[in-house]
């Protein structure tokens, strides 16, 4: 390609720019220049638009301007330049202030005793007086100062300081200088205005008496006016929390308005159910708390780009969390339905009182866990476990022999000095466990204070610590986590905040010290260590214990406190703390008919020799069957109590039967009579007299 003759000379073309701007005529041109001349002319203005020269104008159109500024606003403009403090302190500038401070509705006057600047900057500047701190919304209004916490250790001054019943300056001062009830968390004064006072005290000897009342007069003044500024400040914080919260509202409207136009409306009905609620949880702040919602600024539209990308995603972990909501739904009202068909099959196939598994232990079977646990689109109702349900006779047997076979392993991870093999071994007596929740226990009130305990077949399989536990406290051996949301499961009949839970051995141990006494008490009674405790329980024998009487048996001659088999393993827990050697001897069958004869009347002899004494608790052996592991369930009850809940809560129902209608708890030992005192005599020498009867105690 030739080269132009400027490449060859050497010399550069004409640029671009200058090819455009001569290809521009000169009118264009010169337009051009005109508006560049006027921006910049605007420009220059613009820049020198400041109040440099507010000063050199008159003074009436200054007061006219400042008249229309608040009280703050003076305060600040006093502080820019020297011209504008000497002229807004100078006293014939009254007129402005007043003006400022008739624009604020409903403020007290001035005190007399203040100027309005120094008013203003008590009302309206949040600074410590002493130390100029800002920030500070401590203010005290019959003090007339604002402090910050470390100022008001050495400006304030206790009222504990003043003594007026040794000093009569002290006394006037707590009669003529103002103290707050409780600014900072005391009753003080300022130490500046107890100065002061002290000072012109001292300048009034000659007519102290008439100062003194003058000043008392002006006390209740104050305290009047301060009231009112207290209601005048309150009500102004109330004004501006009001305004910030309506900015608040309309801002997470027009939130809401645009997310709206996005397609979270189902999200955002979900949330504002949510605020009513006044729910909470860990998965994501409520949306009114939402740090871009809940900022107390007008919403404009051009912040919308800066803010849609968060909340978007914020609106996805909402959307998400509504569907794992919705599921976890579903699958509790299908656990409510399979609660209600096991009731169902547990009223017409099972005894009542059976050792079963509650509904909780049903939902985990894997033939109802699979059914609860379908496609949401899948519909379950009740009749959806009937099939399932078929298997239930060999779970149930199943569950049982696991669950007793729980119970052979922790007593012979206990046991040292016999063991349990089997199953059936649960029932000697010499099979004992204590459950170590007493916490739990004295919310239900299982126990008396003097009672241990302790638990024979079958009570240690009934109590109540293994199908029960306390809301909030998560029990970490749950296979179902979220069990205290569930009020069908609740217990309250037991204590209040106590819910269902699986059955479990967390809480049982086996008792060695009273397994030990058992040992002593069949060998006094000569019986074998295979005994069960219902033979025990048949056999009722009347037994003294010889280590309270340092080994000194029976004889006729010597009083004893004749118990049965089970108190005589409390009395050895509590009065010799379980000891293994402590040794009982069996009264005659004779003294032991005697024995239950004067245990009949202890009760009413009690009553009257002792009524202000505690009683035996009453017995309330019973439960009802149609309330079994329900919320509604009432608990143990008496039977007149059970015929009353009948009535009440089942249609009337007059006519109720044993094993059908309500049956025996079994969490509960049967209940024991007083002790006796007595003097039995040797049953292996004369069993045949009568034994001599003493008083209780």
């Amino acid at each position: 390609m030739p080269k132009t003759r400027n490449e060859t000379s050497g010399q550069r073309g004409p640029s671009k720019k200058r090819k455009a701007d001569s290809e521009i005529d000169k009118p264009k041109k010169a337009s051009s220049r005109l508006k560049q001349t006027e921006s910049f002319v605007a420009r220059r203005t613009q820049s020198k638009a400041k109040l440099s020269m507010l000063p050199s104008l008159s003074l009436d159109i200054l007061f006219e301007i400042f008249s229309h500024l608040s009280p703050i606003d003076l305060i600040h403009l006093a502080r820019t330049t020297k011209d504008f403090r000497r002229l807004l302190m100078q006293r014939n500038t009254t007129t402005i202030w007043k003006s400022a401070f008739a624009q604020i509705q409903e403020l007290p006057q001035c005190p007399s005793d203040m100027s309005y600047p120094a008013w203003a900057h008590l009302a309206f500047e949040p600074v410590c007086h002493n130390c100029f701190t800002t920030n500070i919304r401590n203010i005290s209004w019959i003090l007339r100062t604002r402090l910050c916490n470390r100022c008001a250790k050495t400006c304030l001054e206790n009222v504990d300081k003043f003594d007026a019943d040794k000093n009569e300056v002290d006394k006037d001062i707590l009669e003529c200088v103002p103290f707050d009830d409780d600014y900072c968390g005391m009753e003080c004064c300022l130490e500046s205005d107890r100065k002061r006072f002290v000072e012109e005290l001292e300048a009034h000897k000659h007519d102290r008496k008439d100062f003194v009342e003058q000043r008392m007069t002006e006390i209740p003044v104050r305290i009047d006016h301060a009231i009112d500024c207290e209601d005048w400040s309150e009500s102004l914080a109330n004004g501006r929390a009001n305004e910030l919260q309506q900015i608040r509202i309309d801002r997470r409207n027009a939130i809401s308005a645009k997310l709206f136009e996005m397609g979270y409306d189902k999200e955002l009905d979900f949330l504002t159910a949510e605020r009513l609620e006044d729910v909470e949880h860990s998965d994501y702040v409520p949306f009114h708390k939402h740090p871009l919602v809940k900022q107390p600024k007008l919403f404009k539209d051009k912040n919308w780009d800066s803010m849609k990308d968060t909340l978007r995603d914020y609106m996805e972990i909402v959307r998400a969390y509504i569907k794992r909501k919705e599921r976890k739904d579903l699958i509790w009202k299908r656990r409510e339905y399979a609660a209600l068909a096991w009731f169902d099959y547990r009223m017409v196939e099972c005894d009542p009182g059976t050792f079963l598994p509650n509904q909780i232990d049903i939902w985990l079977w894997s033939p109802v866990k699979d059914i609860i646990e379908q496609p949401s689109e899948i519909e379950v109702t009740k009749d959806s476990f009937e099939h399932a349900f078929r298997g239930l006779p060999a779970f149930t047997n199943a569950w049982q022999t696991d669950k007793l076979e729980q119970l052979v392993r922790v007593a012979n991870n206990n046991l040292k000095w016999l063991s349990f093999p089997e199953a059936n071994d649960l029932e000697r007596a010499t099979c004992v466990f204590s459950c170590s929740n007493d916490f739990q226990h004295n919310l239900m009130g299982c126990y008396q204070e003097d009672e241990s305990c302790i638990m024979w077949f079958p009570e240690f399989i009934y109590h109540r610590c293994n199908s029960l536990s306390r809301r909030r406290w998560g029990d970490k051996d749950e296979t179902i986590t979220d069990l205290d949301s569930c009020q069908s499961l609740s217990a309250e009949s037991e204590a209040s905040g106590f819910r269902r839970r699986q059955w479990s051995t967390r809480w049982l141990f086996f008792d060695d010290k009273a397994s030990r006494t058992v040992k002593n008490i069949l060998t006094a009674c000569r019986m074998p260590l295979s005994t069960r405790v219902q033979h025990l329980d048949r056999e009722d024998p009347r037994l003294v214990c010889l280590k309270c009487s340092f080994g000194a048996k029976c004889d006729g001659e010597r009083v004893f406190s004749v118990m049965t088999w089970r108190t005589a393993v409390q009395h050895n827990l509590k009065k010799h703390f379980g000891d293994g050697q402590t040794t009982f001897q069996r009264i005659s069958s004779l003294d032991a008919l005697e024995a239950k004869r004067l245990e009949a009347a202890e009760p009413a002899r009690r009553i009257s020799a002792l009524p202000n004494h505690p009683q035996q608790p009453i017995d309330r052996p019973w439960r009802c069957t149609l309330c079994r592991d329900r919320s509604v369930e009432k608990g143990a009850l008496t039977l007149a109590e059970m015929r009353k809940h009948y009535t009440k809560c089942h249609d009337g129902k007059v006519a109720i039967e044993e094993g059908v209608d309500y049956y025996r708890s079994y969490d509960r030992a049967p209940s024991q009579p007083y002790q006796v005192r007595m003097k039995p005599r040797d049953p292996d020498v004369d069993p045949q007299p009568g034994p001599m009867y003493i008083a209780a105690i």
